[in-house]
């Protein structure tokens, strides 16, 4: 995470020494988050994905640093078979840093769409916890299994969107976006959503 804000505070100083405009933002997201891999059974949960932006506008350029909340996404399962079942429970607690170039597309309007691409360092926090519970003749015995992680991993995606201006240095904003959040032995977890969010320019 350390390497991407360095990269990234650099990109925005080279950008800073041209004409270009400061720019903050904030969003709110609806995410879908799903993984793939897990033995035990994926998630495939919706939430509220929350983010904040600082960047620079070079024309129809725009580099943005963020930071986004995926939230806690947990859920439970029970699998079955001949001698009983286990019962338990997956937690994901992911966030992470993005960097961002957007191409803003001039229509001479008031509504500029554009696209982009991410590259990302995210922090996922995950946890498992489950109970095997063996069929003894009506009764059951219990073997209990817990296992926690937490790691950073390079994430990418990209997005599309519009914007429209509501005054010289005020814009709503509205994308479309798709992330690889990162690779975790063998589970891929993934993000897809929409977001709308308020574009301030200095």
């Amino acid at each position: 995470m350390k390497k991407l804000l360095v990269v990234a505070l650099g990109a925005l100083a080279l950008a800073s020494t041209a004409q270009a405009e400061w720019y903050v933002q904030g969003n709110l997201g609806y995410s879908k988050i799903k993984t793939s891999g897990l033995e035990d059974g994926n998630l495939n949960k919706s939430k509220a994905t929350p983010s904040v932006a600082i960047g620079y506008k070079l024309g129809d350029i725009r580099l943005a640093l963020d930071y986004s909340h995926y939230g806690n996404i947990n859920d439970h399962y029970r699998l079955y078979d001949a001698n009983g079942y286990t019962e338990g429970k997956n937690e994901f607690k992911i966030h992470g840093v993005g960097f961002s170039a957007l191409y803003d597309i001039d229509l001479q309007s008031n509504i500029k769409p554009y696209v982009g691409v991410r590259v990302a360092s995210n922090k996922v926090k995950s946890s498992s916890s489950s109970v095997y519970k063996q069929n003894n003749g009506g009764t059951y015995n219990q073997v209990e299994k817990d296992a926690s992680e937490s790691s950073t991993k390079f994430g990418y995606g990209a997005l599309v969107g519009a914007s429209y201006d509501l005054m010289p240095n005020l814009a709503l904003d509205v994308a479309a976006e798709y992330n690889i959040l990162g690779k975790f032995d063998d589970v891929k977890v993934k993000q897809y959503g929409v977001k709308a969010g308020l574009r301030y320019t200095f």
